[in-house]
């Protein structure tokens, strides 16, 4: 009997032990895994925030992108307003408020910038273009392009890629040299819409494009050159017989009395001087221009680009237009 009692005190000792230890592990475990939830509750709301951090911040981008946007073409339309006050004017110059660049001016949020050039104070490339001056004007950029260092054969290159034909210039390319490339394509013998075209014609490289696009452009029609705003290379290729001092010269002297007339402009070469092909390749009145305008929003900077036809009596026409 006493066995039996001590046996059962035993048991009873090894119960309540047990009992008295089972809380404090449910306890235990319970807390871990409360600490579990907590940092997946707080894994889940950081990553939360952060989904909606950057979906604001996109938002925000978009909105001062299309903001910036609208008002770079907002200033082409501007633009289009200002060349209207050119046709009342016999001849077009670098000192009529058109040619005056628009620095940064500040808008809500951000700024606007723009400038209008005189295209036709650069020489069209499609002047090359199987037109009834295509080997004077060939002559007037094979003089450029002798001043800006660009291969002879650069310029065959571009003949054969505005010109209609097939037949390829002495060092020029057309379609059989544009199909062996490990990118194979074709000469387009056509008119180029732009000048950023000619990236895709044999020799010419990024360096040479930017060399070229100061003096260069293409435009839709046989254009002559405005000798008003044509820069001083531009003339120095179209007069023979001419220092580069006789240029600078002619130049400055048209900042004071810009020529009202081609006749005069020949009238006040030096002596022993003249143009390069018929006064039918000059002009002192321009009705092609292009527009540049960039925009700020916030963080974002749109660009606009743009060509006008400011001929006739009808509001100037956009030619084509680019955003970027």
């Amino acid at each position: 009997r006493r066995a039996l009692a001590r046996a059962a005190m035993t048991n009873g000792m090894h119960r309540c032990s047990f009992n008295a230890m089972a809380p404090a592990s449910q306890r235990g475990l319970a807390l871990i895994i409360a600490m579990l939830v907590a940092a997946l509750a707080a894994a889940v709301a950081i990553s939360l925030a952060t989904a909606q951090a950057q979906w604001t911040a996109q938002v925000t981008q978009r909105r001062d992108q299309v903001q910036a946007q609208s008002i770079a073409l907002a200033g082409i339309q501007w633009t289009r307003q200002i060349l209207t006050t050119t046709r009342a004017t016999a001849f077009n110059h670098l000192g009529e408020p058109w040619a005056l660049p628009l620095p940064a001016t500040p808008v809500e949020n951000g700024w606007v910038e723009g400038r209008i050039i005189d295209a036709q104070g650069m020489l069209n490339v499609n002047n090359l273009a199987d037109g009834k001056q295509t080997a004077l004007e060939r002559q007037r950029l094979a003089r450029l392009f002798n001043t800006l260092r660009i291969p002879p054969a650069t310029l065959a290159a571009v003949v054969d890629w505005v010109d209609s034909d097939g037949v390829e210039e002495p060092g020029g390319a057309e379609d059989a040299w544009y199909r062996q490339l490990a990118q194979p394509g074709l000469a387009a013998n056509m008119a180029a819409t732009r000048i950023e075209e000619l990236a895709a014609v044999r020799g010419i490289t990024p360096t040479v494009l930017g060399a070229m696009t100061r003096f260069v452009t293409a435009l839709p029609d046989d254009t002559p050159l405005n000798v008003n705003t044509a820069p001083a290379e531009l003339l120095a290729a179209s007069i023979e017989g001419v220092e580069p001092a006789v240029v600078a010269t002619l130049v400055a002297s048209r900042a004071q009395q810009p020529f009202p007339s081609v006749a005069d402009f020949r009238a006040r070469l030096p002596q022993g001087a003249s143009l390069v092909g018929g006064e039918a390749m000059y002009t002192v009145k321009s009705h092609f221009f292009l527009v540049r305008v960039r925009a700020r929003q916030g963080d974002t900077v749109a660009e606009a680009h743009a060509l006008i036809d400011n001929q006739g009596p009808a509001w100037p026409r956009v030619v084509w237009q680019t955003i970027e």
